[in-house]
Order: structure tokens, then C-alpha cells, then sequence
């Protein structure tokens, strides 16, 4: 998700400057290794015959250890460069688990969800390039409160599946109202890129160091990954 600006005077360290070359790379790399992982755990999972509960409790605990990693470097950014790594294999256990929980109720939906994803991501990129749709100051703010919200929405979600065994009403439990609630959550991860590529441009212009190209790769990353997850519970509930 889409990544503070912090300023110059933190982030300012070290020989060279930050790039967009550079962040491709890394976005690149990380993209890579969470692929792998999650292509990986996906097919041992299903070889080895591993229980829907294992793999439930393996994805998920991955996703809260990466999220607790997220948040670590949100607020220590120099170390986004050591977690970096770590971080990507952590989303791949989630991502192979969460695929294999959807594709064995609905095979083809983790495969369209990946290219509904890279879609989109193609799709943003080049409105954001295209001078298209600018990042003000207001649509930042706007794009942050709705990210909270919405953060606030799967927490209590959360709890209340995991303290009460329920859901939030409606918004779960697929009909009208939860598919229009995922799409509302596809188009702000939507504007969360367009976030995260304007925070990568304003790292260049301020000549931050190269070693914050990691923190950003790891931002977009966290959107791909989100992006992905709700294409995947949005087409579950079509096909329902």
C-alpha cells in the first residue's frame, strides 16, 4: 500500500540517489519471490495433502507476520532494505494458501483474479503517466481515510470471526451489497498505486537514497497483493 513520504532529512542517506530504474528492479524482484513461494507452497500443499485447517492457519499466519512487518517498517523505513526479502516469502505463503482455498471452490478464479490484477496495475500505470489522473494533495487524503476505513471494516471482520464465529452483515456474505463493497475496495487499491507511484516520484525529485527504493517495491507489492485477494473474493461472490 501506498507508502509516507518522510522527509528528506530522514531519508537522505547513504551515496546514490533513488531511481525509478531502480525501484522496477526491485518491485521486480520481490514480485518474483513471492511468486515463486506462493507457486511453491500452493503445489506442496497439494501434494503433500495437507489439511484445509494447516493451510488456513499457514496463510493466515503469514499474512499477520507480514503485516506486522508492514507496519515495522512504516515506521523504520532505513530497515525496509533487511525485511524487504522476507517480507515477499511471507506474502507468497499467504498468496499460495488464500489461491488454494479459493481455486478448490472455484478453479478458475485465482488465475482471473492474477490478470484482472496486472491488468488494472498496466491500466493505472499508464493513467498515471499519461498525465491522465494527477495525485493532488486532496486525492491523497481522500484515497488515505477510505484505506483506513476500510482496514477498520476487516478488523472487525476479523474479530468477529474469529471471537464469535460470524461476519460482519452483508458485507461477506455475498449478494448485492458485498460484491458492491468489493468493488468499491478494488477501486480504492486501485488509487493506492496511483499513491504508490507518486510517492516514487517525489523520492526521485527529493533525491532520497537508493536504499528506500526497497521501501517503495515493498509498498506496491502490499497493493498487488491486496488488489489480488479482492478480485478473487469479488469473483467468488459473481460466481455465486
Amino acid at each position: 500500500m501506498a507508502n509516507p513520504i518522510v522527509s528528506r532529512a530522514e531519508l537522505a542517506i547513504g551515496g546514490n540517489p533513488m531511481t525509478v530504474k531502480g525501484v522496477i528492479q526491485k518491485t521486480s524482484l520481490l514480485l518474483g519471490l513471492s511468486a515463486i513461494t506462493g507457486v511453491g507452497f500452493f503445489f506442496y500443499a497439494l501434494m503433500a495433502g495437507l489439511s484445509q485447517g494447516f493451510i488456513t492457519m499457514a496463510a493466515f499466519g503469514s499474512m499477520i507476520a507480514a503485516f506486522v512487518l508492514a507496519l515495522f517498517i512504516t515506521f523504520k523505513p532505513q530497515k525496509a532494505k533487511t525485511l524487504a526479502v522476507p517480507y515477499a516469502l511471507l506474502e507468497g505463503i499467504f498468496l499460495g494458501g488464500i489461491s488454494l482455498f479459493f481455486m478448490r471452490m472455484y478453479p478458475t478464479v485465482p488465475v482471473t483474479a492474477m490478470c484482472a490484477t496486472f491488468v488494472t496495475a498496466a491500466v493505472m500505470l499508464g493513467l498515471y503517466r499519461s498525465g491522465l489522473v494527477k495525485v493532488t494533495e486532496k486525492f491523497r487524503s481522500i484515497v488515505t481515510s477510505a484505506v483506513i476505513a476500510i482496514m477498520l471494516v476487516y478488523v472487525a471482520q476479523w474479530v468477529l470471526s474469529l471471537v464469535f464465529s460470524s461476519t460482519l452483515p452483508f458485507l461477506f456474505e455475498g449478494g448485492a451489497i458485498a460484491i458492491g463493497f468489493s468493488l468499491f475496495v478494488i477501486v480504492i487499491a486501485s488509487f493506492t498505486l496511483l499513491l504508490d507511484f507518486d510517492n516514487i516520484d517525489r523520492g526521485v525529485a527529493m533525491g532520497i537514497s537508493e536504499d528506500y527504493e526497497w521501501l517503495f517495491s515493498i509498498g506496491i507489492l502490499a497493493t498487488l497483493v491486496w488488489m489480488y485477494i479482492e478480485f478473487m473474493r469479488l469473483l467468488s461472490y459473481l460466481q455465486d
